[in-house]
């Protein structure tokens, strides 16, 4: 039982394959199950982790990889294929991905130089990553049997922009505070 968390985040790494496949395929309903799967295998692995005090270094470490591995993958093929009905824009997966990789340079950097060892994801950054995957969610959807809510996938990415850039802002002004904390007080 104290693997469980672990053996379904690794689970939700098993499925990606199988996502980017049936994607490539145009099997975009199984597309869509699949994608509604991890995402329910990632709510269920920190329930149960948190709920039974199962928490590890490899879970810390697999279930965030394991999230951006699949968001990434999603957001690429959903950017870069041709679709039937809506492609998510180019301008959103930038920036996505440019907030991701400057949050990662950036605490390697707070890690590296002024040994801040923790810096723990924010409530704008969740809330972000969620709206991301409602975005992906919304997006495959539209491909595969909603095409009537190709208005709110629109909104979506609007609001999903939004809040990848208020998250990013907030994880550097995060970041300034903790670093301003470690440095010594000048004299």
């Amino acid at each position: 039982m104290r693997h469980l968390p672990n053996i379904l985040t690794l689970g939700r790494l098993a499925l990606v394959p199988c996502f980017l496949w049936v994607s490539t395929q145009r099997m975009y309903t199984a597309a869509f199950v699949i994608f509604v799967t991890a995402a329910v295998t990632d709510i269920l692995d920190g329930a149960i982790a948190r709920r039974m005090n199962l928490r590890s270094k490899l879970g810390a470490f697999l279930d965030p990889a394991a999230d951006k591995t699949l968001m990434v993958c999603g957001f690429l093929y959903y950017t870069l294929a041709e679709l039937p009905r809506v492609a998510i824009p180019n301008w959103l997966t930038f920036t996505v991905f440019i907030r991701d990789v400057l949050m990662v340079f950036f605490v390697y950097l707070m890690y590296t130089r002024i040994q801040i060892t923790r810096f723990p994801p924010s409530v704008w950054g969740k809330t972000s990553t969620v709206l991301q995957a409602v975005t992906l969610a919304c997006v495959i959807a539209v491909n595969a049997f909603l095409p009537s809510f190709y208005p709110f996938a629109q909104l979506l990415f609007r609001l999903s922009l939004l809040m990848t850039l208020f998250s990013g802002w907030d994880y550097m002004r995060r970041a300034s505070n903790l670093v301003r904390e470690q440095l010594p007080a000048e004299a």
